[in-house]
């Protein structure tokens, strides 16, 4: 094979060439990807060598990873890792700190195959105040395609290459650092406007998955079986899967929750059996969602690139997961709150107070839309017993059986609530006066199915209606009515009794 033109450029030329661009490289690059480009760039264009890789040092200082290359096959650099001090030339290089070349890769022991093409191996440290950041790896179709003047050449641009790698790596863990600051930051003001959990939960994953480009991003949480179940999710995947059993199992989650912290895959595509969350994930990492010491559920961000995530990425979700798990369960505490506040305990209805509530709520909409609504009440004499001992547990699950007949004839849009011992009301938008006579036929018939406790009364309800604007034009003057019918159409009530 002739010699490359390349090959031959006069060393001063190539030095003065390659020292001004990998300069300018230093000072105007601040991406890591963008660098390592640029690296690959110099080395094929003043080098002459196609075959080119930069691999950098783990998270665990273990092992190194193909991060960016040229001219090898993408399916066989995309999981390539090499333990440092026993595979190939490059972990040989990182252990040592010392360039390594085989000017006929055959004869060396060394060597680890990654293109059947390649003749001859440089492999270069790249060296940053002692510590090494990883290893250039440059290969070429030739034998003794590197002399010596090359060598050394390519040995001073590996100094000036790790000088730009950590540099771009500083910048970008100081992005990260602002980043994971603007997120908490937000977090915060979602939990702060959130009004139930579904609401926080979708902003947290939106408010992730712009953290995390490119990313599928999904919340769970567990259920009151203690099954993980997917409460919130936003990314690009279409499919996603309806259970997390085999992750939890032997899984990212599982990893995540046996350690309670942040656990990485990043290697999704190379691991035997492995039950990746999402389909075509190439990276993996979860968070496990703990809050008081109890694991609320967990935090998953799935990336189609091998090596996706970093030291920087593990901190700012496990950041994001802690004050995300504080205020999912600050929410949920609103909530129960809300609802003991709310809810009868025996029925399970909306209280009296809440109705209140509810009715001023109503009657403003209905005044900004100029739209009628209706007040429906309904009094129960089979709860009272006259003279003798009350019945109270036979009256309870009377009110229960009352309550759930009343529910299954309500819309989505009405509300019903308990008001009072034997009282039930129900508010019902948009329904004018001529259709509460239908209403109330349909619920007389659904309370005369249910059987009344022996000793009781006869399940005789009476019903009153009130009905805005014409009954009153605020909730006072509603209720005010409804109460003033439901005492007169009680007493006739009991009157026909007697």
């Amino acid at each position: 094979m002739a010699d490359s033109p390349l090959k031959n450029i006069h060393p001063s030329i190539r030095e003065v060439a390659v020292l001004q661009e990998s300069t300018e490289m230093i000072l105007s690059s601040m991406d890591v990807d963008t660098v390592l480009h640029q690296i690959l760039l110099i080395v094929r264009n003043y080098f002459g060598a196609a075959n080119c890789a930069v691999f950098l040092v783990d998270a665990g200082g273990q092992e190194l990873y193909c991060r960016a290359q040229n001219g090898f096959s993408e399916s066989v650099m995309r999981n390539r890792r090499l333990r440092i001090g026993h595979d190939g030339l490059a972990g040989w290089v990182a252990q040592h700190k010392t360039p390594l070349y085989a000017g006929d890769v055959s004869r060396e022991p060394r060597y680890v195959m990654f293109d059947e093409r390649v003749r001859s191996e440089l492999a270069l440290p790249l060296i940053v105040r002692d510590e090494v950041l990883g290893v250039l790896s440059i290969g070429s179709e030739e034998p003794d395609h590197f002399n010596d003047s090359m060598i050394g050449l390519l040995a001073l641009f590996a100094g000036q290459a790790a000088v730009a790698v950590e540099n771009a790596r500083l910048y970008s863990s100081e992005r990260r650092r602002m980043r994971q600051i603007e997120l908490i930051n937000l977090i915060a003001r979602s939990a702060t406007a959130a009004n139930d959990v579904e609401q926080l939960l979708h902003n947290l994953a939106d408010l992730i998955d712009d953290t995390f480009d490119a990313s599928d991003v999904c919340i769970l949480l567990r259920d009151r079986e203690g099954k993980l179940a997917t409460r919130a999710y936003a990314g690009i995947n279409q499919n996603l899967p309806e259970s997390f059993a085999e992750s939890e199992r032997v899984g990212i989650i599982g990893q995540a929750f046996s350690t309670r912290m942040n656990a990485v895959a990043n290697d999704v595509g190379a691991r035997q059996n492995w039950p990746a969350c999402f389909p075509g994930a190439g990276s993996e990492l979860c968070v496990p969602l703990v809050s008081f010491g109890e694991t609320l559920g967990a935090l998953i961000v799935s990336h189609p690139s091998a090596q996706f995530f970093n030291m920087e990425d593990r901190s700012i979700a496990q950041a994001a997961a802690d004050v995300c798990a504080t205020a999912i369960r600050n929410v949920q505490l609103a909530e129960e709150l809300r609802r003991i506040t709310n809810i009868d305990a025996l029925t399970g209805l909306y209280n009296q107070r809440y109705f209140h509530v509810l009715a001023a709520q109503e009657t403003a909409r209905s005044r900004r839309y100029r739209k009628h609504f209706s007040l429906l009440m309904l009094e129960l004499e089979a709860v009272r017993h006259p003279g003798g001992a009350q019945d109270f547990e036979g009256n309870d699950e009377l009110l229960k059986q009352v309550a759930q007949a009343l529910k299954r004839q309500m819309r989505s849009v009405d509300a019903l609530c308990r008001y009072g011992a034997d009282r039930f009301v129900i508010i019902l938008p948009e329904t004018a006066q001529q259709r509460l006579g239908i209403v109330t036929e349909k619920l007389r018939s659904a309370l005369a199915e249910i059987s009344v406790p022996a000793g009781a009364l006869r399940l005789a309800p009476a019903f009153a209606t009130a009905t805005y604007p014409e009954d009153g034009s605020n909730e006072l003057e509603l209720v005010r009515a409804l109460l003033a019918r439901i005492a007169e159409a009680g007493g006739n009530s009991s009157s026909a009794s007697a």
